[in-house]
């Protein structure tokens, strides 16, 4: 009740984060999918290593990337459920009062 006006723009925000998981996802899958490519043009040695680098070094990274991404969306949730928490406690407070003070006069 108190913040309800800002539910709006949470959702917004949550909704702008989901999108760049998916993104940050997407940009992990590309770089994935260039590795054979890259191990079929390399010139030389190392190509086995490259891959392996990319991936005992970017996916993790990327992993973390992603995670934290949707860490902020899971507070978010934790934060919204608080604040609707207190908002029915308020309610029940006043209403309380309201009581008493009905019962006074």
């Amino acid at each position: 009740m108190v913040l309800q006006f800002l539910r709006e723009q949470v959702q917004n925000v949550m909704a702008g984060v989901s999108q760049q998981k998916e993104i940050t996802t997407n940009v992990m899958e590309t770089i994935k999918g260039y590795i054979p490519m890259v191990q079929q043009a390399w010139i030389g040695g190392d190509a086995e290593e490259f891959a392996a680098d990319v991936m005992r070094k970017v996916v993790p990274a990327m992993l973390e990337l992603i995670a934290a991404i949707a860490g902020i969306n899971v507070n978010l949730t934790k934060a919204t459920n608080i604040v609707d928490q207190a908002d029915a406690k308020v309610k029940s407070m006043v209403g309380n009062l309201a009581g008493i003070f009905g019962s006074i006069c």
